[in-house]
């Protein structure tokens, strides 16, 4: 039974191919070519490797053939971006995916969208039968039109089920690592004071949503929300992170008005520029955490009986003990 994993090379992708492995699961996975040496040693040393790209469509029939199920990670995961790089990635990509399942008879497909559909910045409530958000970033924009795709294929008769994480951490993520380092350094600041709504998903949590999902009957044709389940602010989540650098809480802080001025400022040079770095601040970035929201999980409890194993105070402890605190600045 091989499961082909795009995006192994990622965060998510990576730490579910490791997941998949302990389960004693041949695991397929789709990486760039020269890119390999990114995948974690427990992966590399095992997994069959198949060379592909999403922007390449030849491929990705190549990797899916004699699959059994499709682990959808792959994506260009940012904030800021040329237009074109989202659709080729998110949306064509993510179509010729699902057409090269369909056509080699695939059993499971899970695509892996984000809470990011329902807008950035979120709504006040959404839940998954909330619609979708009418966001000016193109990664949100691009998120809905792959979930729209991925639906089509459903009523095809394609077995898919779509996950929409919230905000995921853990070892080897951005969410972690970054914060993790500017803190370390003492370059750490919030805004607003951090009293926007972070709505976190342990790793851990996902693979565990992931691997229910891949095998529950009534998961085809869904999609779901996957999260702690208890929102915290941004404020206690960097306050968690800092401790884990063995750091003082952070407490600098820019008011919201200032950091509009500040989005508008680096987003303009970088257009004037045509740079393709992200800039310091965004107006995306600004819109996650600042917006105050609360999400629901009832569908995924209620159809397929998800509980999540960790909440965040237990993931945060989990993490301590194996993430050693960074060196003196």
């Amino acid at each position: 039974m091989i499961d082909l994993v795009t995006g192994a090379t990622g965060f998510i992708g990576s730490h579910l191919a490791e997941r998949l492995l302990r389960q004693g699961r041949v695991v397929r996975a789709l990486c760039r070519a020269g890119s390999e040496e990114k995948l974690p040693h427990e992966v590399a040393s095992r997994p069959q490797i198949a060379r592909g790209d999403l922007r390449d469509p030849l491929s990705l029939r190549a990797a899916v053939a004699g699959a059994q199920r499709v682990f959808h990670c792959a994506g260009h995961v940012l904030d800021w971006g040329a237009e074109e790089d989202f659709v080729e990635m998110n949306v064509r990509g993510t179509r010729w995916l699902l057409e090269a399942a369909r056509d080699a008879r695939v059993e499971r497909v899970i695509h892996f969208s984000s809470i990011a559909v329902f807008g950035t910045p979120s709504p006040r409530r959404f839940d998954d039968e909330s619609p979708y958000g009418a966001s000016r970033d193109l990664y949100s924009r691009t998120k809905v039109e792959a979930e729209l795709a991925a639906r089509a294929f459903a009523e095809q008769g394609l077995s898919v089920t779509i996950l929409r994480p919230a905000v995921v951490y853990g070892r080897r993520g951005k969410w972690l690592e970054e914060p993790l380092s500017r803190i370390a350094q003492g370059k750490m600041f919030l805004l607003g004071g951090g009293d926007g709504t972070c709505h976190p998903c342990y790793i851990e949590n996902l693979l565990d949503a992931t691997l229910l999902v891949a095998e529950h009957p009534r998961a085809v044709g869904e999609a779901f929300i996957v999260a702690d389940d208890d929102p915290v602010s941004f404020r206690a989540y960097f306050d968690a992170v800092a401790a884990l650098a063995g750091r003082p809480l952070v407490r600098r802080s820019i008011p919201i008005g200032a950091a509009r001025v500040l989005a508008s400022a680096f987003e303009l040079a970088a257009r004037a520029t045509r740079s393709r770095e992200r800039p310091l601040l965004t107006h995306a970035a600004v819109d996650m955490v600042t917006t105050t929201s609360e999400l629901s999980m009832r569908k995924i409890k209620e159809r397929v009986g998800f509980r999540p194993r960790y909440d965040f105070t237990q993931a945060m402890c989990e993490l301590a003990a194996v993430i050693p605190p960074p060196p003196p600045p």
